[in-house]
C-alpha cells in the first residue's frame, strides 16, 4: 500500500481511439508505464485499451502491478477498452455493457450511430480481496458536438448510462463492503447539468471538485474550445474512517520520447486520488479472477 493504511487509486484514458494527434500509442504506453512503475500508486485504472496487443504491451511493462482486472471478449479484447492493473490481489472482476442504450433525440443515423458505440462501451467492476472496497472503472459515450445545454442529443444517452454505472456499483456491493471508489472517463464536464447524475445526486464524494482542475490537455482541443474536468474519482464511504488524503493530477505537462519527439502521453491527464483503507476483513472462500 502507498501508505500506512491508505490506498492510492489512479485513472487515465490512455487515448487509443481512432483520432487524435499524438505519437503512436505503443510509444507513449511504454513511458506511461515507466513513470508509474516508480509513481506511489496502488491501483491503475485504464480506458480505450482496445486490443489485446496493447493490454499484453501494459502488462509487460508493469511488473510490479501483477493483479489485473479486466474482461475479454472476442480474440482477448479488453470488454469496453477498460482494464485495471493493481499492486494488491483483486477478486469478483465482472463488465456491464451500455449495448442497448441510445440517444432520444438527433436525426436517425445519429441516432443508430451513437446506439452502436454505446454498445462497445460501459463499467468494470473489481474488488480488492480481503479489504472490504470495491472498485468501478467507466467509460460514458463522448459528446463531441461541445454542446453542454439542457436538452442536448447526448445528453438522455449519457443520463441512462450514468445510471447504469451507479446501479452496477450498488450490485456490486456485499454486505461487509465499506469502501467504493468509482473512477473513468464520464465524457461530461463537471459544469454542465449531468453532474448531478455523476454523483448519483450526492451519493458520491467528489474530491476534485473544489479545485475543478481541466482533465484534457487544452492545447490538443479545436482552436477556441474550452478544456473541461471530464475524468472522475469518487469515493463512496464513511468519511469519517476513509477521508481522502491527496487528490492530485498526474502527467500533466508533453515528456521527450526516446524518438526524440515531444509529446503529451495522453489527451487527458491522469487522476489520483489517497483513501483511508477498511481494516483487513477475514478470509473467506473465493476465488480471485486475475487474468
Amino acid at each position: 500500500m502507498s501508505g500506512a493504511g491508505t490506498i492510492a487509486v489512479a485513472t487515465l484514458n490512455v487515448c487509443c481511439g481512432l483520432r487524435n494527434s499524438l505519437r503512436p500509442v505503443k510509444e507513449r504506453a511504454a513511458e506511461i508505464c515507466a513513470y508509474l512503475e516508480q509513481a506511489d500508486v496502488d491501483v491503475l485504472n485504464l480506458q480505450e485499451v482496445w486490443t489485446p496487443g496493447l493490454l499484453g504491451f501494459l502488462r509487460g511493462r508493469l511488473p510490479s502491478f501483477p493483479h489485473v482486472a479486466c474482461s475479454t471478449g472476442v480474440f482477448g479484447r479488453p470488454m469496453g477498452g477498460l482494464v485495471a492493473f493493481a499492486r494488491v490481489p483483486v477478486q469478483s472482476v465482472a463488465f456491464r455493457s451500455f449495448r442497448g442504450t441510445r440517444p432520444d433525440r438527433g436525426n436517425p443515423l445519429f441516432r443508430a450511430s451513437a446506439a452502436v458505440t454505446a454498445g462497445l462501451q460501459g463499467v468494470l467492476t473489481y474488488e480488492l480481496t480481503g479489504r472490504r472496497t470495491i472498485l468501478g472503472n467507466a467509460h460514458v459515450s463522448a459528446n463531441r458536438d461541445g454542446d453542454w445545454s439542457a436538452g442536448n442529443r447526448h445528453e438522455a444517452l449519457q443520463r441512462v448510462q450514468l445510471r447504469a454505472v451507479h446501479e452496477t456499483l450498488r450490485r456490486a456491493r456485499r454486505s461487509d463492503t465499506r469502501l467504493a471508489l468509482l473512477v473513468g472517463d464520464f465524457n461530461l464536464p463537471s459544469t454542465c447539468g449531468l453532474y448531478r447524475e455523476a454523483v448519483d445526486g450526492g451519493a458520491w464524494r467528489d474530491p476534485f471538485a473544489a479545485a475543478d482542475l481541466p482533465t484534457f490537455h487544452a492545447p490538443l482541443l479545436p482552436a477556441g474550445a474550452r478544456a473541461h474536468r471530464v475524468d472522475y474519482v469518487l469515493v463512496q464511504g464513511d468519511p469519517g474512517r476513509h477521508p481522502v488524503t491527496a487528490a492530485d493530477l498526474l502527467l500533466t505537462e508533453p515528456v521527450r520520447l526516446p524518438s526524440g519527439a515531444t509529446s503529451y502521453l495522453s489527451d487527458h491527464m491522469a487522476q489520483l486520488v489517497r483513501v483511508a483503507m477498511p481494516a483487513a476483513a477475514p478470509d473467506r472462500p473465493e476465488a480471485t479472477s486475475d487474468l
